[in-house]
């Protein structure tokens, strides 16, 4: 039970250091929700290449392979990947290619 709480003090920490870094693409912030990491600067537009459709609304991401339901629409029409690995010695989120997708935002098909 420790360790659990130490992890969670870990990750509230972290979140709250993040939110006092301002983010690269502000207009991120109105829309997508902080539990897909967007306070900490991790989520990211990427291309219709970067991910491939799959059945039932379920996204592949080509770099990583890792499977996961949309998360929702986006609102202008491109692809968003929330994605970043918290590096506890540098005490930072980074973002890469291989890093843990959290959400995915894709544009209303056939528009």
């Amino acid at each position: 039970m420790f360790i659990v709480a130490v992890l969670f003090l870990v990750v509230i920490d972290a979140c709250a250091r993040a939110e006092r870094i301002p983010h690269s693409n502000p207009w991120l912030l109105t829309w997508i929700p902080h539990h897909c990491c967007v306070t900490n600067d991790c989520s990211r537009e990427v291309t219709r290449h970067d991910v491939t459709s799959l059945q039932d609304d379920h996204w592949q991401i080509n770099a990583s392979g890792q499977i996961l339901k949309r998360t929702a629409h986006s609102p202008d029409g491109k692809y968003y990947r929330c994605a970043c690995d918290y590096d506890s010695s540098a005490g930072k989120w980074i973002v890469h290619p291989m890093a843990l997708t959290r959400c995915i935002f894709t544009p209303l098909l056939g528009f």
